[in-house]
């Protein structure tokens, strides 16, 4: 589905051991910390082990994504200027549900917003946001080091509603990416190609996502996240934030992205065992 070079020794000189570790501190510390021993009463412990089934069984669907039809490409493609101060820097992007933020199923359910939202419909709907701790943070910071998009499954009349609220100056977010731009696998599953951004380089951008479904067509370019619901205690986006700082100079992204998640490795294994025990805990 992808394809990924190396030029020379900048993009794969070997890194330290403690610079490996350093990298390795995001998401798979915490998957390891919570196969080791289960504890069921533990929110954490529970999160980790099911976004890992959720995390393999999109992965094997993965082997029968048929090869994105190139005409619809060329229809979804997007060109999108970068502001001047971030011409130079590399390209960030989000998901929004479940990543950055989630929506509950009725505005009575205890939130921290409640937002309008205009349907296509002309109908206004009231959607109580849960959002994700250090969601504001990670924008207002990373915005220094990357220039930030947003791309998500949702319809642009929910997303930008959510948005405006998160970055109501337009600050930190410089492009925005809804349903209109994913592609659609057979059974309707949305997939987050990241070619249709033609005035990017691949090398160039990364995409932090709780679907791994989103990144199936450049997987070495994704960092999965721990869905989010409503658990203050979470500090995913904290520690995603060091991660982020770490890799911001590498010439390609998409080089220590491989090498911490291993992703690709998924497919090489039939069960969820030989997964973890020859990718999560080599």
């Amino acid at each position: 589905m992808e394809t990924m070079t190396t030029n020379g020794n900048d993009e794969s000189a070997p890194r330290s051991n403690n610079q490996r570790s350093q990298l390795a501190n995001y998401y798979q510390n915490n998957m390891k910390k919570h196969w080791k021993r289960y504890n069921e009463k533990d929110y954490f412990c529970r999160l980790y082990r099911e976004h890992f089934y959720q995390m393999f069984q999109e992965m094997k669907a993965h082997k029968n994504l048929r090869p994105a039809d190139q005409n619809m490409l060329a229809r979804k493609a997007v060109y999108l200027p970068k502001r001047e101060s971030h011409k130079d820097k590399k390209t960030l992007i989000f998901d929004l549900d479940e990543t950055l933020v989630h929506c509950n199923a009725s505005e009575h359910i205890p939130s921290d917003v409640v937002l309008p939202i205009t349907l296509n419909d002309g109908n206004i709907v009231r959607a109580g946001i849960n959002i994700r701790p250090y969601a504001v943070e990670i924008l207002r910071e990373m915005s220094q080091y990357y220039e930030i998009m947003i791309f998500t499954a949702s319809h642009s009349c929910y997303a930008n509603v959510i948005l405006d609220y998160l970055d109501p100056n337009n600050e930190w977010i410089h492009h925005r990416l809804y349903r209109e731009h994913c592609t659609q696998t057979r059974q309707g599953v949305n997939v987050k190609d990241l070619r249709i951004i033609k005035d990017r380089n691949l090398s160039d951008m990364v995409l932090v996502d709780n679907s791994a479904n989103s990144f199936g067509y450049q997987v070495s370019n994704g960092i999965p996240v721990a869905p989010y619901y409503d658990n203050k205690a979470d500090k995913e986006l904290l520690d995603l934030i060091e991660f982020l700082k770490q890799i911001r100079t590498e010439p390609d992204l998409r080089v220590p992205c491989k090498n911490t998640f291993k992703l690709h490795a998924y497919n090489k294994y039939v069960t969820p065992k030989e997964v973890l025990e020859n990718v999560i805990f080599q």
